[in-house]
This record gives C-alpha cells, structure tokens and sequence, in this order.
C-alpha cells in the first residue's frame, strides 16, 4: 500500500469519527426530564395546590455552553441549563424533581459557625433551586442545590450534592455497617454533618459534626464518623460497631454550608435470619399414627415470612407441597426478633417408610431460602429396624421390672408363713 493511500484512509477516518461525534454527543450534551413541584397558597377564591410543570435540563460547561444543537422542548415545558461540576448529574436516573430553595442561616450548635460572619454572597438573594433525583434501577439517589450561573435566569450550577449508593439498605442484627452517603462541596471549606433517624412517626438525633471547628456536636453510642474519609473524599458514611432492631427505619443524612443545605434519606432494613428446628427427631411412627410436625423457626427479622411442608417418597425425584399446614401466632423476643411455630399432621402408613418431610422457610434474610429435614420410619417395615428394637428392649425391660417385683413379693409373704409355723412347733 502507497504511503498516500494510508494518508487518504486516515483522514477519512478521522472525518469519520469527528460526524460520529456530532451525531452522538457525550452523557454531558445530554438532557433529563424532571419535573418542577411548588406549593400554590390558598386564595379568596381557589384552594392550595401543589403544582407540576415539566422542566427540562440540559447540561452545560462552566461558561453555561452546551456542545450539542440546542434542545426543543414541548410547550409548557421550562428549560433548565445546568453545569454540574460534581459529576452526579446523568440522564440514567429515572426519576427528578426540583423544588424551590431558600438560601438561610441555621441555627444549630453544630451550624453556627459556618455563617459566624454575618456576611452572605449577593448571589443568594436570587432564585436556587434543589434537584432529587433517582434511579430505581440501581438504587442511586442524589439531591444538588442548584445556585444561579452568570446572569441569566435559567443558568444554574451545582454548589452542593449529597448522595447515597442505594435508597434503601440492608443490615444483620449484630453486625458492624456503613451507612452510605456522600457529598461534594466545591472548594468551600465550612460545612457541617447530621444524621437523624426516623421511625414510627418519631425522631433521634444520632450524630452531628462540625467540619469547620472539627468538633463533634451530639452523637449516640454505637456509631462514629470516619474523618479523614470526610475532609478528603467527602465519605459521610455513618459507621456502626453493631447493629441493632432500633435502628431499622428512615435515616437522613444531611450536609450544611453557609446558607445552603441538603439531605439524602436511606431505607435501612434490619435482618436476622431464622434458626429453623423441625420435631420430632427422629421421625418414627407406627401404621395407622397420627403424626404431627412441627417447624419451630426463631429468632427472625422482620415479621414477614413464609413456611411450606414438602414431602419426597421414595423413587420420586423431586417433593410434592403438602397442604393443610397451620401457624401459630409470633411471640417478640427481648432483642426485637420473632418466632414462630408451623404444624402439619400426616397418617402414617407402610408405603410412607422412607419419605422425607421438609419444612422450608422463606425469609428477606435468606436468598435462597432454609430447609431443614427428616426421614419417616415406619415400624415393622423392611425388617426389625433400630426403633422396632428399641422398643422391645423397652418392653423386655418393663416386664422384667414387674416379674421381678411379684418375685420378691411371693418370698416375702411365703418366708413368713414358714417362720410361724417353726416358732408353733418348738413352743409344743
């Protein structure tokens, strides 16, 4: 091949590749739907309202540029441009809303010094907005406060996120965990941690620290902050040495700067998985003996759970789902687990010898599910088994017991009887 020829090739393939990128723009050219939620105040005349308009966001450089053709959007729809330098904002998540945002000072021990100043950037008297989004594919959640860009008015960047790696978490009684949130704060060097927890209508206060006087504020027993996480990668993750039943419910995970705030909330789902014992041990039964099953299964979290009864005979391959089995009612146990206890009566008969009965439980805790087994032995079935000679060890016994009993009776009485007659002849 002539060297023109390869010249001519690559510049075709740059041309290529330069069209390809014009058609195809990068994620940060792209756009996401959200929608803009406000609250309408009541009038003389018309009721509150929540309202919904779509909006539109379209991603831009710092200087507010996008590098793609400019978006059409539908009538009635806003168009939001938005420079996100945290790198959080994708057209992946599935679902955005946006909310107006009130720039103010807080007043907690633990924010007081972030606006110690008095002195607030004129940028805060103008509009900010704050943006949820999620994904419910992979369970990423983040919320940005979204601060004015240059001087127009649908020009915004991103001043802070807060973010968690899944909406909802699960955690095993017991066990250490690292509840997941993290934030990005630019170059701004005052900010301010809290976690609260939320369940049953009812809230704690767990941790909160103050990152500009490095000074930890409130804080409960069990949990802590890796600080040098938080300086250096923004690690908010709250770190417990144990895990308890207490703590399942809503945790809010909020990050403060002067004047702005934001705050993620993570499920927490508190797990303990069953232990499962199935009686009697063995199983042995006569022809014709009523038998009942039982499947205790303890010391489980949460409440919700399923038990099945299988039986497998002899030569099957796979067990059949018995029907008619029953539950009792769960009892709490002091460290906040459940149990319970599962029946199922069955008639025993020589073509059951062999079966195996299963008690499989279904639990959140346990992918796969737990099954526990035993084998029915029928009694007189394929020869004298272990049972049958039990049993009449068993039976031997007792009725040696009793023989020797009325033995010992018998000599007793008929030793007597001749002590009397001895004593009568010598007293003649």
């Amino acid at each position: 091949m002539m060297p023109s020829t390869i010249y001519k090739l690559s510049f075709i393939l740059f041309v290529h590749a330069i069209v390809l990128l014009a058609v195809n723009p990068t994620s940060k050219s792209q756009s996401m739907s959200c929608w803009l939620v406000e609250d309408v105040p009541a009038t003389e005349s018309t009721p509150r309202v929540i309202r919904q308009t779509p909006v539109l966001v379209q991603f831009t450089d710092a200087s507010g540029l996008t590098h793609s053709s400019p978006v059409t959007s539908e009538p009635g729809t806003l168009l939001f441009y938005v420079f996100d330098p945290s790198g959080n904002l994708s057209p992946e998540f599935t679902s955005c809303e946006i909310t107006h945002h009130l720039p103010q000072e807080m007043f907690l021990n633990w924010t007081r010094s972030l606006t110690e100043e008095q002195v607030s950037p004129p940028a805060l008297g103008r509009t900010w907005y704050t943006l949820a989004a999620k994904n419910r594919l992979d369970g990423r959640a983040v919320s940005l406060v979204l601060g004015p860009l240059g001087d127009k008015k649908d020009h915004f960047a991103v001043s802070l996120a807060v973010y968690s790696a899944s909406m909802v978490q699960h955690a095993q009684l017991g066990k250490p965990l690292s509840l997941s949130c993290g934030m990005w704060r630019g170059h701004q060097q005052r900010f301010a941690v809290e976690w609260r927890h939320r369940a049953l209508g009812a809230g704690s206060l767990l941790y909160t620290y103050d990152g500009w006087k490095d000074k930890v504020e409130e804080h409960v027993q069990n949990c802590h902050l890796n600080f040098l996480a938080l300086h250096n990668e923004g690690d908010a993750s709250l770190l417990f040495d144990n895990v308890d039943i207490s703590l399942q419910g809503t945790l809010l995970c909020t990050v403060y700067l002067p004047y702005l705030r934001a705050q993620r909330e993570i499920q927490l789902v508190v797990t303990a998985k069953p232990q499962v014992t199935m009686k009697p041990a063995p199983l042995f039964a006569h022809p014709g003996e009523e038998v009942t099953l039982t499947c205790d299964i303890s010391h489980f979290h949460p409440l919700e759970i399923s038990v099945d009864f299988l039986v497998q005979r002899s030569g099957e391959s796979h067990p059949t789902l018995l029907t008619g089995s029953s539950l009792s009612h769960h009892t709490h146990s002091h460290d906040g687990t459940y149990s319970i206890t599962a029946f199922q009566r069955l008639v025993a008969s020589s073509d059951l010898h062999g079966a195996r009965y299963f008690c499989k439980v279904n639990h959140i805790s346990a992918a796969k599910g737990i099954s526990t087994s035993q084998t029915l032995k029928i009694a007189g079935v394929s020869g004298t088994s272990v049972e049958d000679i039990m049993y009449l060890f068993l039976t031997a016994l007792v009725l040696y017991g009793i023989l020797s009993f009325l033995r010992r009776k018998a000599v007793s009485f008929f030793g007597s009887q001749e002590e009397l007659k001895a004593q009568k002849n010598k007293s003649e």
